[in-house]
């Protein structure tokens, strides 16, 4: 049935409320703009109304609300809603838990839509809306802008409203899905099982596991197809639900699951052994039989030539390019937003032609423009923000020269961040929003995970190559596209680099050691890569950058991976890009007409090269230090510092300058600062784990709310000073950034730890000093921000120690203290107590004890700070104000808030002054925190002061 209306029409689709939200705008049939809302939100994978992409789609478009003629929602949720319900019915009681906690959700959204698209949209459309079916979404995305006339469609992912997979045929401006596969069974939730099980997120970790499969052997494929899967033929199947638990439960998998595969899921900070490699592989491969065997069925039902694919599963670009090469089908066409994001434009392409009646026409590529179709920024946007936050960088004049710097940069061996024209719509940088890199270089794949994206050292990057000369380099045709990074191919014959015989038996990760190409940071293990063909057609500036590459090294191939950071969406906008920039070791930022040079940030030093280690020592600590004897400068003689004024000589022990000098007050071995620094010595912090990395220790510090803040507050191109740093875990997250950080202690053991870590991940902007924070060996006025959480309580003088961080403190730099309240440690006071008179037995008192989740070593190390340290004192908010006003420092804000109505911890940046409050509001917050359950730590706050310019 066709729906009378317009002949010219403004369509706008969203996606919204369960994966990667998203709007999408057509005009008269044409896709004129697209957005997942977490580029705007900078929450991956956000799933709330795309409120920001409507924005975006109507600002492009010229409209307001009042202008759309239709809005199409990609999903019918009401059944959706029996699903869940006939679901929670057919497993009860066991799934109420599911049920329960989705249901508010429903409650509060789902169930009212309309209203929710009302409210998202804006005032002045009033027209009604129309909801499709979600795989009907999914194909019409696929069918309506690919290049052919008629094709067969095939659909697959996790699930929808029942169906989880659905084929059928569209000819001209129609499509018809014939068949389905309904939930629970799925290839998508199947998949994302395997996920779940070998330790990654689901809905957002599968593309790990399809990278991880190559290092393995599908040992457990068998397995499977025997147990879990009754596969047809036809790639149907049916799936044995004893062994899963997403139907009942809020995990993937259950205990027969687990039983089966040798154990219970893996942690996502656990690592990765062989036995994951195998199963990821096996999971892999019997993915890719279940697609091979639905297409060689639905060609033979539909004898199309022509077949286009969407959802999620149509993004696991191995089982595409085994598709593509061993179906009988001739010509493929992938959504590039396969996932749910994708369902907004194929509504809104569904509305104009299926139930408008439009006539669809066809071209050869296809109606997609790219997937460019994001918001893009001009070089007055980009050159106002750099102005604003002060950023290094010039400007080119025109393309030709910034085409030529960034090839050299890029021959050279640099990283480079490509941030140019419109934002790509679906999940893959298109070369819009781009790192780019020397695929020629061995060592290439391992700085970028590990320096720049601070992810697992397993995952391949993809090429990007001239179309023209792609066959030369990968098994394709002369010409053969492959504009959308959605099929993996093997590299060509001639690219290939022999390898010795023994090289067969290196297994898993090892396989990583093996050159395999002559472009070996795009070639996976398996000799295959997931290739990107350019143009000038289609990417006009990117072509001809990489045209001039290829004229300087005779390589018309660049590595391309998505201009991120691990947990973060691709950018959006000038700021993303610059704080991804600064946050990561990429070394040239190309924005616009805009160059930044890493090596010109004021806060750069090299991590390239050891042998500049002592240079570097000179530029982040050595020129910062002072004698802690009699505050001259200390100069390098050998492996000693020795005072200009009075020649006493300091070790320098494992990198590590021994500065550690007694204050006046020390008069015997009973002296507080003595205990403490022999109690420290003897019971240290806990080591980094055996498998840290800069990865895990990111995903660590990001987890606590405050140490992520903190990062974000702290300016790029500062100093910063951490004292009592332990192990310098915070030091050396803080200084993973275009920042110099200098971390103290006066335990060596502890500054070890930090110094080998540090050295291990090659951090050139992070130094460790031991010394004795009353007598600090360092020049004055020298750190913009000064962090010194939790140790002066364990000082004789806390407000004298204090005092004695302040001169090193630059005009309006802000120094973070952390101490123990008063109110707040009445119950560790009385568990210390217990403990005492028990002998320590009973540590089930102390909620962190009594916890899951820490190691033997870390509970030990819990309970001496807490329960045997030799010192500690006690202070509440009016004192500590009152240091704050006698050293004529400005108070910021308290963590927790000085004030009942906040938590601290809110607002644009921890640095953002707030309210002081009364004596009343300090009594109730102090008092709150003898119950806080949020307080692990009992008692503990932050207050933060700015420095007074003087």
């Amino acid at each position: 049935m066709v729906v009378s209306g317009p002949m010219n029409s403004a369509i706008l689709g969203v996606s919204a409320f369960y994966h990667d939200s998203a709007a999408a705008l057509v005009i008269n049939g044409e896709l004129v703009a697209a957005a997942q809302e977490e580029r705007f939100t900078r929450k991956k994978h956000d799933a709330s109304f795309p409120t920001r992409a409507v924005e975006y789609c109507l600002r492009e478009a010229g409209l307001a609300a009042s202008d759309l003629d239709y809005v199409g929602f990609y999903e019918k949720p009401l059944l959706t809603y029996s699903r869940l319900l006939e679901t929670y019915l057919a497993y009860s009681p066991r799934g109420l838990g599911s049920y329960l906690a989705a249901l508010p959700l429903w409650l509060k959204q789902k169930l009212h839509l309309p209203r929710e698209l009302r409210r998202g949209i804006g005032s002045g459309f009033d027209r009604r809306f129309i909801f499709s079916e979600h795989h009907e979404s999914h194909a019409a995305s696929a069918f309506f802008p690919s290049p052919f006339e008629e094709a067969a469609i095939l659909t697959l992912d996790g699930v929808g409203e029942w169906a989880t997979a659905s084929y059928g045929i569209g000819r001209g401006n129609r499509i018809e899905l014939s068949h389905e596969l309904r939930f629970p069974h799925s290839v998508g939730l199947l998949y994302s099982a395997f996920t779940y099980y070998c330790g990654f997120d689901v809905n957002g970790g599968e593309y790990k596991l399809m990278g991880l499969a190559p290092y393995g052997e599908p040992r457990y494929t068998d397995v499977i197809l025997t147990k879990l899967l009754d596969l047809k033929a036809d790639g149907s199947f049916r799936m044995d639900m004893s062994y899963f638990n997403y139907c009942q439960g809020l995990t993937m998998t259950g205990p027969a699951f687990d039983e089966l595969f040798g154990g219970p899921p893996r942690k996502s900070n656990e690592p990765i052994d062989t036995r994951h490699m195998d199963i990821a592989a096996s999971i892999q491969h019997v993915t890719e039989e279940i697609m091979l065997r639905i297409a060689r069925h639905l060609h033979a039902e539909t004898g199309s030539k022509n077949l286009c694919l969407a959802g999620g599963v149509a993004l696991n670009c191995v089982g595409n390019g085994r598709i593509q090469r061993e179906s009988p089908f001739e010509n493929i066409w992938i959504q590039p937003a396969s996932g749910d994001a994708g369902g907004a434009a194929g509504v809104a392409l569904l509305i104009w032609h299926q139930l408008l009646g439009n006539e669809r026409p066809v071209r050869s590529g296809d109606l997609q423009k790219a997937s460019l179709l994001g918001v893009e920024y001009r070089d007055e946007e980009i050159g106002e923000f750099l102005s604003g936050v002060e950023a290094t960088c010039r400007r080119v004049e025109d393309d030709s020269t910034l085409c030529e710097v960034t090839a050299d940069a890029l021959a050279e061996g640099k990283v480079v961040g490509w941030f140019q024209g419109r934002m790509e719509y679906g999940p893959r940088a298109l070369g819009s929003r781009s790192i780019l890199a020397d695929p020629r270089r061995a060592d290439m794949q391992s700085t970028i995970n590990r320096k720049v994206k601070f992810r697992e050292g397993f995952r391949p990057f993809a090429p990007i190559v001239l179309r023209e000369r792609a066959h030369e380099y990968f098994e394709l045709e002369p010409h053969q596209e492959s504009p959308y990074m959605l099929l993996v191919t093997g590299v060509a014959e001639e690219a290939r680099i022999p390898l010795a015989s023994d090289s067969k038996s290196l297994e898993g990760i090892e396989k990583l050691q093996l050159t395999r190409s002559t472009i070996p940071a795009v070639t996976h293990v398996d000799l295959s890569a997931r290739v990107q063909t350019i143009d000038r057609e289609r990417h006009r500036l990117l072509s001809q950058m990489l045209e001039k590459f290829d004229e300087k090294t005779g390589c018309p191939v660049l590595v391309n991976t998505s201009f991120n950071l691990g947990w973060d969406p691709i950018v959006c906008t000038p700021a993303d890009a610059y704080e991804t920039f600064m946050s990561s070791d990429i070394d040239v930022l190309c924005m616009g007409h805009y160059v930044l040079e890493k090596r010109l940030q004021p806060a750069y030093t090299s991590s390239r090269s050891a042998a500049q280690d002592l240079a570097q020592s000179a530029g982040v600590l050595y020129d910062r230090l002072a004698s802690p004897c009699c505050g001259e400068s200390l100069v390098t003689q050998g492996a000693k510092l020795v005072c200009e004024s009075c020649q006493h000589a300091f070790d320098i022990t494992d990198g590590i300058p021994q500065l550690f000098w007694p204050h006046d007050e020390i008069t015997d071995a009973g002296d507080v600062t003595e205990m403490v620094k022999a109690f420290y010595e003897d019971a240290p912090f806990p080591n980094y784990n055996d498998h840290d990395s800069l990865s895990t220790l990111i995903e660590k510090s990001r987890s606590g709310l405050y140490a992520r803040r903190l990062d974000e507050a702290i300016p790029y191109n500062s100093s910063v000073l951490e004292v009592g740093c332990g192990t310098g875990q915070l030091a050396n997250f803080l200084g993973i950034s275009c920042r110099q950080v200098v971390g103290t202690d006066m335990c060596l053991n502890s500054l070890r730890l930090g110094e080998a870590f540090r050295r291990e991940q090659e951090l050139s902007r992070v130094r460790f000093v031991q010394m004795n924070l009353f007598r600090p060996a360092l020049a004055k006025q020298q750190f913009d921000v000064i962090l010194c959480n939790g140790v002066l309580h364990h000082t004789a003088d806390p407000k004298g120690g204090f005092e004695s961080l302040l001169p090193l403190l630059k005009p309006n730099g802000h120094i973070v203290i952390g101490l123990y309240n008063t109110y707040g440690r009445l119950f560790t006071d009385l568990r210390r107590l217990a403990f005492r008179l028990t002998g320590g037995r009973a540590r089930w008192i102390d909620p962190i004890l009594r916890g899951s989740g820490l190691s033997d070593e870390r509970r030990r190390a819990w309970f001496s700070d807490q329960y045997r340290h030799p010192h500690e004192s006690k202070h509440d908010f009016g004192e500590v104000l009152d240091w704050f006003d006698q050293n004529e420092l400005d108070f910021v804000r308290g963590i927790p808030a000085l004030r009942p109505d906040d938590d601290g911890l809110a607002g644009e940046s921890l640095f953002e002054a707030q309210p002081r409050g009364g004596a009343l509001d300090h009594f109730a917050v102090q008092v709150g925190q003898i119950v806080d359950p949020a307080q692990k730590e009992g008692g503990f706050f932050v207050m933060i002061g700015k420095n007074r310019s003087r």
